[in-house]
């Protein structure tokens, strides 16, 4: 029992550690040498749990992405007012792009490559089901004359754009925008924000 018990602490000594390096490098820029030595371990027993970086990656993308896609499910398919699910929404793509800043470059390179794991993870988790009922909520909402007439995929798709971006484009934006700014402390601010931001130019 001590054993398994140590072999799953060193896991998750080796997911914590990894997950903060990628964060911070990206997939290209971690090594795992870098990992093993910030985990306390040597390079031979990282290897033992995890044969290489891909795979190492892949459980902690898979983690993250299942930890956005999950709760995005229920509130897409929950019969939360619009203007509510907005917010919902916005805040957490902020908290969970906060916690794993590097999902949206990975899902780029993912779609341009192999988007085969991306469509699989998100039909798993349900949210194409709540997506459409989203759909449906927007488009009565504006036949209802509850917000003016849009596309309803152009509204989901502005709400994405807007919350994933700044994260993409972090350190274009600091150099250009937020020499000054506390880009943590902003981009939390940042999910009101885009939510105010979204129904406002919707309402009637």
């Amino acid at each position: 029992m001590k054993e398994n018990k140590k072999s799953e602490e060193t896991q998750e000594l080796i997911l914590k550690t990894a997950k903060q390096i990628f964060a911070k490098k990206g997939y290209a820029g971690a090594r795992m040498q870098e990992i093993a030595d910030r985990a306390g371990i040597n390079k031979a027993l990282l290897h033992y749990y995890y044969k290489n970086k891909e795979k190492l990656f892949e459980q902690i993308f898979t983690e993250a992405f299942i930890n956005l896609a999950r709760p995005m499910a229920s509130f897409l398919a929950d019969e939360s007012e619009l203007f509510q699910k907005i917010r919902k929404i916005c805040h957490l793509y902020q908290t969970v792009l906060s916690e794993y800043p590097f999902i949206p470059n990975f899902v780029l390179n993912e779609v341009n490559t192999d988007p085969s794991r991306i469509i699989r993870l998100i039909n798993i988790e349900g949210v194409m089901d709540g997506m459409e009922k989203t759909l449906v909520q927007i488009k009565k909402a504006s036949e209802d004359g509850v917000i003016r007439e849009i596309d309803p995929r152009e509204l989901i798709l502005n709400i994405i754009s807007l919350s994933i971006f700044p994260v993409v484009a972090r350190p274009l934006a600091k150099e250009l925008l937020f020499k000054e700014v506390n880009m943590d402390e902003m981009l939390k601010k940042r999910a009101d924000q885009v939510a105010n931001f979204v129904i406002q130019s919707i309402r009637i």
